[in-house]
């Protein structure tokens, strides 16, 4: 009988979900959920707040079986002088909660960086003072010339940090093989190792939907779209190309969930585009999210650039088909069994292939899809993806 020990392994979290932004890398929280079930995950996030909620710094400790998150908050201000102060007072609360940690537990087999900027710098710090090696996982998608904030427009102090981070890594992973590429062209050459975001497959999955969408009188098929819809979503292209499909056929209705303000709903209103076929719902539970997906028909995701979108892999759970634009990290992710490619900002094409979907969405397997799906992103898989990671590096650091 071959008994499984668990490692303790730190987590240094450049992002991480908290009570000031529960949104702020929700994907990194899902991958802490996945490692620990094979391993003692310690997570320790630093998150500065400017909106005035958090009036003294506070620490929150939440622990579940496997996982210990360790959240500080502290207040910083939006001046020039208080950013300055702000990245210091961070790093020393960041190097305060480390220090708590091993003074509680020991040291750990590793630290595993999320996102090196501004997390790496501590686990820098950690390896010259405790001979701890140290892994990174890159999310961001600023390893482009489209992304306004770009990598090459950053200032030298982040491009220095950024590469030394990197080259004392003990290895790199990264969410897309995209992302990945755009690290070793503009940074540094590095093999890497590609973990891809996972899925809650508890929520998002297949769902077998009794009655065939056009098949039944005012029955229309239902495309959905799910982010924060900020400008790089292009989600007002969306609402162009949907437009353009109904003036052609009206069996079909659109929901849009994630939008936090009402610009989007004032374009769409400037469209003409009528209430009955659209619905917006703003920003709900993942619990929600998945029952919508689960009675919609195709996910629509028309951005002009991505890295490894979580929807598409929670889509995908879901049994449902994809349209998405054919940049970043998409086509890793979205073939022609499981749905579309499109061009970015090019709205004839995305309204053709909404309408091919509604032709066509009878030859895609959807069980399949979701089981393909599910078999790539569940927690169980991931999790055992960075338990083998861990074991490799912790035998590649005692040799």
């Amino acid at each position: 009988m071959i008994i499984m020990t668990r490692k303790k392994i730190l987590w240094l979290c450049s992002w991480y979900p908290g009570k000031t932004d529960p949104f702020n890398g929700d994907f990194i929280q899902r991958h802490a959920r996945a490692a620990a079930l094979y391993n003692d995950i310690y997570v320790i996030h630093v998150a500065a707040d400017t909106t005035g909620m958090i009036k003294r710094t506070t620490v929150e400790l939440n622990k579940v079986p496997g996982l210990t998150e360790h959240i500080v908050y502290y207040k910083k201000s939006g001046s020039s002088w208080g950013r300055f102060i702000g990245h210091y007072r961070l790093l020393g609360l960041f190097r305060h909660a480390i220090r708590r940690y091993i003074s509680e537990n020991g040291k750990p087999l590793l630290v595993h960086v999320q996102v090196p900027m501004k997390a790496g710098i501590l686990a820098l710090w950690m390896k010259r003072r405790w001979n701890i090696p140290f892994i990174v996982t890159e999310h961001w998608g600023i390893y482009n010339e489209v992304e306004a904030l770009n990598y090459s427009g950053r200032n030298k102090s982040f491009k220095l940090y950024t590469k030394t981070i990197f080259s004392h890594a003990e290895r790199f992973i990264s969410v897309s093989d995209y992302l990945a590429k755009g690290v070793n062209r503009l940074v540094i050459k590095k093999e890497y190792d590609v973990i891809p975001n996972v899925v809650n497959t508890e929520l998002f999955f297949y769902k077998e939907k009794k009655i065939t969408p056009g098949k039944s009188f005012g029955l229309k098929f239902r495309f959905i779209h799910v982010s924060n819809m900020v400008t790089l979503k292009n989600a007002e292209g969306i609402l162009r190309g949907f437009k353009a499909l109904l003036e052609q056929n009206n069996n079909a209705s659109l929901v849009m969930i994630g939008d936090r303000e009402l610009a989007m709903r004032n374009y769409a209103s400037s469209l003409g585009l009528p209430e009955h076929a659209l619905s917006f719902l703003g920003e709900v539970p993942y619990e929600q999210v998945a029952r919508e997906m689960q009675v919609s028909d195709c996910l629509v995701l028309y951005s002009n650039i991505e890295n490894s979108p979580c929807v598409i892999g929670e889509a995908l759970c879901c049994g449902l088909p994809v349209i998405a634009t054919n940049v970043g990290g998409i086509p890793e992710l979205v073939n022609e069994t499981n749905g579309l490619l499109v061009s970015p900002q090019n709205d004839t094409m995305l309204k053709d292939s909404m309408q091919k979907m509604i032709d066509d969405h009878l030859h895609y397997e959807r069980k399949k899809i979701a089981e393909d799906a599910a078999s790539k992103f569940s927690y169980s898989v991931i999790g055992r993806q960075f338990d083998n990671l861990y074991t490799q590096v912790s035998e590649t650091v005692r040799q």
